[in-house]
């Protein structure tokens, strides 16, 4: 009986246990670390940990994203549909001089930057309901698949919260601590936002014109290449049956198209969908890569950017 109760005392006590983060070994390390590299209050962070929740949905989402759950067919049809066009070109209109200053400034195509806001946020609409804390706190010391990687996030975030005069108990974004219009994790806030309307603060949650330039920034930081051509499409029969996605650029002779005789001595992407959509990606398409890793959402940017165009010229 005192066996039983004691199992129960302990089912009961171990989620309190670990819903404080304060009381966590790691933490009290990570604590530690900021407080001798970055100069914190060590009782701020402690009482901000004591706050942090662990959030097991976090977990969830981190290990179903949307790539793996839907097909291309599937994917581009949510992403590249005639509501996020219409809001898209709402959008492009509104802000139209932040846009065209930001390709003049930076040579990134205004639709480009649009359809990048309108796949991350909705254009706004939708920037992440998670506290950046829970997040970033689950992932940092739950995910040990990642942990590395989200530990440094989180130490960017505080960085970032002090820098900027934000509450970090308050800031919301995605599941993966992603924030604001363009979804900039804290370590891309840090380096590439800016302030694009001249009023001193680099606000990319609320502010979409420091967005639009953000975004911008961060494309031509990542080498995008002015006037630059993006993706081409191809036939079946130009492609052998070793074109298989890739998202690394590979030398014109590693290329399996049949024809390379009309290509430059450049550099190329393989885009290959369910073997019937095929794409040549140039440098550019890998920039998109270096915002988003995957295959499907570089391509729903690219083509989500070529309906806003197509339909804002239409509008005008």
């Amino acid at each position: 009986m005192k066996s039983l109760l004691f199992l129960l005392l302990l089912t009961i006590s171990v989620p309190n246990a670990f819903s404080d983060y304060s009381d966590r070994t790691q933490v009290k390390s990570f604590i530690t670390k900021m407080v001798n590299e970055h100069g914190f209050e060590e009782s701020r962070l402690q009482y901000i940990f004591t706050k942090a929740k662990k959030k097991e949905k976090i977990i969830n989402s981190m290990d179903r994203p949307a790539e793996k759950k839907f097909s291309w067919t599937q994917y581009k049809s949510r992403l590249v549909s005639p509501i996020r066009i219409n809001n898209g070109v709402d959008f492009l209109t509104r802000f139209l001089p932040e846009f065209i200053e930001a390709e003049k400034t930076f040579g990134i195509p205004k639709e480009i930057i649009a359809a990048i806001i309108g796949i991350e946020s909705s254009y706004g609409a939708i920037t992440g309901r998670e506290r950046v804390i829970d997040s970033l706190s689950t992932l940092a010391f739950d995910y040990p698949r990642r942990s590395k990687f989200f530990i440094k996030q989180l130490e960017d975030f505080l960085l970032l919260a002090r820098k900027e005069k934000l509450d970090p108990l308050v800031m919301k974004g995605s599941y993966a601590g992603a924030m604001g219009y363009g979804q900039f994790i804290p370590s891309s806030y840090l380096a590439y936002a800016i302030d694009f309307d001249g009023d001193g603060i680099r606000n990319i949650v609320t502010n979409p014109i420091d967005a639009i330039g953000s975004v911008a920034n961060y494309l031509s930081k990542h080498g995008w290449e002015r006037n630059g051509v993006i993706a081409e499409p191809l036939a079946e029969q130009e492609v052998t049956s070793e074109f298989k996605t890739s998202l690394k650029l590979k030398d014109l002779d590693s290329i399996q198209i049949s024809n390379k005789k009309s290509l430059a001595q450049k550099k190329y992407l393989q885009i290959n969908f369910d073997d019937k959509d095929f794409w040549l990606g140039h440098k550019n398409l890998y920039v998109l890569s270096r915002y988003n890793r995957s295959s499907f959402y570089v391509m729903a940017v690219f083509l989500l950017s070529q309906e806003i165009d197509y339909a804002f010229g239409v509008k005008i």
